[in-house]
């Protein structure tokens, strides 16, 4: 077994919908190890993108993280500052939506469209 990056356990987000709170994701747990890549699938609807989003502090408005931890490389994820959390996305934790013509601009190529995040990233933005 490898080193740990990221360890996710018993996430719990909701969305406020009309004074009710409906469970967009009810206690994922997951680990991924240094050198995996994880690929996550399952029928529409069933909180893929909401379990992502949620790690990122990626959330719209009415939704919000209830409980649970994201350690990444030792640090929680749901507890960073607006500042850390944008050092970690696109540089260290990347995204790709399972809808590819939504993720990426068909008239550049994927190459450039990568090298954006890391020209980005590199100038220390």
């Amino acid at each position: 077994m490898g080193e740990i990056l990221l360890d996710v356990k018993d996430l719990k987000t909701r969305f406020r919908s009309r004074g009710s709170l409906l469970h967009a994701v009810n206690g994922v747990s997951f680990h991924v190890n240094r050198g995996e890549t994880l690929g996550v699938v399952g029928e529409s609807g069933c909180g893929k993108s909401v379990t992502m989003l949620s790690l990122l502090q990626l959330l719209p408005p009415a939704a919000q993280v209830d409980s649970g931890m994201a350690l990444f490389q030792g640090l929680d994820l749901l507890k960073m500052n607006f500042g850390q959390i944008q050092k970690v996305r696109g540089a260290k934790i990347g995204l790709i939506f399972q809808d590819p013509m939504t993720s990426f601009n068909p008239v550049l190529t994927i190459g450039d469209q990568v090298g954006e995040a890391l020209i980005y990233t590199l100038h220390g933005h």
